[in-house]
Protein backbone atom coordinates (compact mmCIF):
# COMPACT_ATOMS: atom_id res chain seq x y z
CA UNK A 1 0.00 0.00 0.00
CA UNK A 2 3.11 2.30 0.85
CA UNK A 3 4.16 1.39 -2.39
CA UNK A 4 1.07 2.59 -4.51
CA UNK A 5 0.96 5.72 -2.74
CA UNK A 6 4.63 6.73 -3.10
CA UNK A 7 4.16 5.84 -6.89
CA UNK A 8 0.92 8.32 -7.08
CA UNK A 9 2.92 10.60 -5.50
CA UNK A 10 5.72 10.61 -7.65
CA UNK A 11 4.14 10.23 -11.01
CA UNK A 12 3.01 13.95 -11.87
CA UNK A 13 6.54 14.58 -11.71
CA UNK A 14 7.63 12.30 -14.10
CA UNK A 15 5.90 13.71 -16.96
CA UNK A 16 3.60 11.47 -19.41
CA UNK A 17 5.16 13.64 -22.79
CA UNK A 18 8.34 13.41 -24.41
CA UNK A 19 8.20 16.95 -25.86
CA UNK A 20 7.07 18.19 -22.36
CA UNK A 21 9.15 21.35 -21.53
CA UNK A 22 9.24 23.50 -18.51
CA UNK A 23 10.14 26.70 -19.72
CA UNK A 24 10.08 28.68 -23.35
CA UNK A 25 13.15 27.71 -25.07
CA UNK A 26 14.28 31.39 -26.06
CA UNK A 27 16.97 31.84 -27.96
CA UNK A 28 19.06 34.46 -29.85
CA UNK A 29 17.75 36.63 -32.56
CA UNK A 30 20.39 36.07 -34.99
CA UNK A 31 19.87 31.93 -34.37
CA UNK A 32 16.10 32.31 -34.32
CA UNK A 33 16.61 33.87 -37.74
CA UNK A 34 19.17 32.06 -38.69
CA UNK A 35 16.65 28.50 -38.28
CA UNK A 36 13.59 30.36 -39.25
CA UNK A 37 15.38 30.97 -42.97
CA UNK A 38 16.04 27.03 -43.13
CA UNK A 39 12.49 26.14 -41.81
CA UNK A 40 9.04 27.02 -42.29
CA UNK A 41 8.26 27.97 -38.53
CA UNK A 42 8.16 31.58 -37.74
CA UNK A 43 9.92 33.90 -35.38
CA UNK A 44 7.77 34.73 -32.12
CA UNK A 45 9.29 38.19 -30.45
CA UNK A 46 8.73 39.54 -27.12
CA UNK A 47 8.92 42.84 -26.67
CA UNK A 48 9.37 43.55 -23.36
CA UNK A 49 10.73 46.80 -21.22
CA UNK A 50 11.70 46.70 -17.89
CA UNK A 51 9.50 47.63 -15.16
CA UNK A 52 6.50 46.58 -16.69
CA UNK A 53 3.64 44.97 -14.77
CA UNK A 54 2.00 43.71 -17.49
CA UNK A 55 5.22 42.36 -19.07
CA UNK A 56 6.09 40.57 -15.90
CA UNK A 57 2.79 39.40 -15.69
CA UNK A 58 3.03 37.93 -18.96
CA UNK A 59 6.31 36.10 -17.90
CA UNK A 60 5.20 34.83 -15.08
CA UNK A 61 1.81 33.74 -16.05
CA UNK A 62 1.36 33.16 -19.20
CA UNK A 63 4.35 31.47 -20.64
CA UNK A 64 5.02 29.24 -17.31
CA UNK A 65 1.63 27.38 -18.59
CA UNK A 66 3.07 23.99 -20.23
CA UNK A 67 0.46 24.23 -23.00
CA UNK A 68 1.56 28.03 -23.83
CA UNK A 69 5.34 26.24 -23.44
CA UNK A 70 4.53 23.47 -25.65
CA UNK A 71 2.70 25.21 -28.49
CA UNK A 72 5.34 28.22 -28.62
CA UNK A 73 8.21 25.30 -28.60
CA UNK A 74 6.78 23.15 -31.13
CA UNK A 75 5.80 26.41 -33.60
CA UNK A 76 8.23 28.99 -33.35
CA UNK A 77 11.54 30.31 -32.80
CA UNK A 78 11.36 32.30 -29.66
CA UNK A 79 13.28 35.31 -28.60
CA UNK A 80 12.65 37.63 -25.75
CA UNK A 81 13.67 41.10 -26.79
CA UNK A 82 13.75 44.28 -24.05
CA UNK A 83 12.17 46.88 -26.29
CA UNK A 84 14.70 49.75 -24.73
CA UNK A 85 17.48 48.16 -25.04
CA UNK A 86 20.62 49.76 -24.93
CA UNK A 87 23.01 47.21 -26.97
CA UNK A 88 23.14 47.40 -31.03
CA UNK A 89 21.59 44.43 -32.29
CA UNK A 90 21.48 42.89 -36.11
CA UNK A 91 18.30 41.68 -37.77
CA UNK A 92 17.91 41.04 -41.49
CA UNK A 93 21.53 42.12 -41.93
CA UNK A 94 21.10 45.66 -41.07
CA UNK A 95 22.24 47.09 -37.46
CA UNK A 96 19.77 48.63 -34.76
CA UNK A 97 20.21 50.99 -31.60
CA UNK A 98 18.82 53.06 -29.05
CA UNK A 99 18.68 56.61 -30.53
CA UNK A 100 19.66 57.82 -26.46
CA UNK A 101 22.55 55.16 -25.85
CA UNK A 102 24.42 57.35 -23.41
CA UNK A 103 24.42 55.54 -20.19
CA UNK A 104 23.26 58.49 -18.42
CA UNK A 105 20.35 59.04 -20.60
CA UNK A 106 16.87 57.30 -19.86
CA UNK A 107 16.42 54.38 -22.45
CA UNK A 108 14.69 55.64 -25.15
CA UNK A 109 12.22 52.52 -27.50
CA UNK A 110 15.04 50.49 -28.98
CA UNK A 111 15.04 51.08 -33.28
CA UNK A 112 14.69 47.60 -33.96
CA UNK A 113 11.37 47.76 -31.44
CA UNK A 114 10.33 50.63 -33.29
CA UNK A 115 10.68 49.11 -37.19
CA UNK A 116 8.58 45.87 -36.37
CA UNK A 117 6.04 47.40 -33.76
CA UNK A 118 3.56 49.82 -35.39
CA UNK A 119 1.79 52.58 -32.84
CA UNK A 120 -1.84 51.94 -31.82
CA UNK A 121 -3.29 55.63 -31.67
CA UNK A 122 0.00 56.99 -31.49
CA UNK A 123 1.35 55.09 -28.12
CA UNK A 124 3.17 51.92 -28.07
CA UNK A 125 2.21 49.13 -25.82
CA UNK A 126 3.98 46.91 -23.49
CA UNK A 127 4.45 44.28 -23.91
CA UNK A 128 3.94 43.15 -27.83
CA UNK A 129 4.20 40.03 -29.61
CA UNK A 130 5.35 40.34 -32.92
CA UNK A 131 5.12 37.36 -35.54
CA UNK A 132 7.96 37.16 -38.43
CA UNK A 133 8.24 34.73 -40.74
CA UNK A 134 12.10 33.47 -42.58
CA UNK A 135 11.88 35.93 -44.83
CA UNK A 136 11.60 39.30 -42.28
CA UNK A 137 7.95 39.94 -42.96
CA UNK A 138 5.94 40.91 -40.11
CA UNK A 139 2.86 38.54 -40.03
CA UNK A 140 1.00 39.78 -37.24
CA UNK A 141 1.18 41.64 -33.80
CA UNK A 142 -0.12 41.81 -30.78
CA UNK A 143 -0.07 44.40 -27.91
CA UNK A 144 -0.75 44.16 -24.08
CA UNK A 145 -1.39 41.65 -21.57
CA UNK A 146 -2.22 37.85 -22.95
CA UNK A 147 -3.41 35.63 -20.73
CA UNK A 148 -2.87 32.17 -21.53
CA UNK A 149 -6.28 31.73 -23.07
CA UNK A 150 -6.26 34.53 -25.45
CA UNK A 151 -2.51 33.61 -26.21
CA UNK A 152 -3.42 30.20 -27.29
CA UNK A 153 -6.36 31.66 -29.44
CA UNK A 154 -4.20 34.18 -31.35
CA UNK A 155 -1.35 31.50 -31.82
CA UNK A 156 -3.17 28.76 -32.56
CA UNK A 157 -5.01 31.07 -35.32
CA UNK A 158 -1.30 31.79 -37.15
CA UNK A 159 -0.73 28.06 -37.18
CA UNK A 160 -3.59 27.31 -38.78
Amino acid sequence: MKKLLLILLCLPMIGFGQNVSNNINWLDLNEAERLSEKSNKNMLLFFYRENCDFCEKMKSQTFTDSTVINLINENFFPVMLNGKSKTRITYNKKEFKNDKANPEDQPYFHNLFKELVDMKEGNYYWPTIVIVNGEHKKIIQGSGFWPKEQTLRNLKHIIN
